[in-house]
């Protein structure tokens, strides 16, 4: 297994010590935007956090509501709307302390809309395309999204899941599902598999193929702080290197 990026959703509604605690085991920190967890404030602090701790920096947009989560999805211009006041909340923030998003990474609903919803695919591509720094991607490995966006010329960051269950189709398993998010042992026991073999065990089918740069631990998950250390120590015993260098 080649290099990877060990990454996290965080800068939300946990506590500033579990956001620090959680920094200090990753490579890169996705930080909420203050509106569908968290606030400007934890923004903020979250991100001089991430830059004590030498981190790349990405900008975590939701649904401006609890949880960034649900079945009704903003229409093309509404999330044309919405990137555009959450990114540049998040890089305002930044540029105030002297750094910048260098990534994007949806959140919840529309990290998976963008998969399914031509309409929103194609606005989310025509933003980033505008932004004067390069800004790259974390989408889901082996996503219809990935491959549009490398096609339109954008750096992308092809991303897996570690504290979530697959479907044989390679999307994950809808959140409101029992056994959605794995239990650390779960999570343990299918990286050692991926580390193996390359493949996923999927609920329902034949494990999936799965080549990605980043490996995400969601920061609300169970053990979360636990589960991270157990993956670095797994990453570190099997000399996977972790990295921290710069996008390209």
């Amino acid at each position: 297994m080649a290099p990877i990026i060990l990454n996290c959703d965080l800068g939300e509604d946990e506590s500033l010590e579990q956001t620090e605690q959680l920094l200090a085991l990753i490579d890169a920190a996705n930080i909420g935007c203050g509106f569908h967890a968290g606030s400007p404030e934890k923004t903020g602090a979250s991100i001089e956090l991430a830059l004590k701790h030498k981190l790349r920096i990405g900008a975590h947009p939701g649904l401006p509501h609890a949880g960034g989560r649900g079945h009704i999805l903003p229409t093309a211009k509404e999330f044309q709307h919405l990137l555009e006041q959450q990114f540049s909340s998040f890089q305002a923030t930044a540029h105030a302390l002297g750094t910048r998003a260098e990534y994007i990474k949806l959140h919840g609903s529309l990290y998976h809309a963008v998969e399914t919803q031509p309409d929103l695919s194609a606005v989310y591509i025509h933003f980033l395309r505008q932004q004067v720094q390069p800004v790259a991607i974390f989408a889901l490995a082996g996503g219809e999204f990935a491959q549009a966006a490398e096609a339109a010329g954008l750096s992308v960051v092809h991303e897996a899941f570690a504290d979530r269950d697959y479907l044989p189709d390679g999307s994950l398993v809808p959140r409101v599902e029992q056994g959605a998010v794995l239990s650390q042992s779960e999570a343990l026991e299918r990286l050692a598999s991926w580390q193996k073999n390359g493949k996923i065990p999927t609920r329902g089918g034949v494990p999936i193929s799965l080549a990605a740069d980043t490996l995400c631990v969601h920061g609300d998950s169970p053990d979360a702080l636990e589960l991270i250390r157990n993956i670095r120590t797994f990453l570190e015993t099997h000399k996977i290197e972790c990295s921290r260098s710069r996008f390209s």
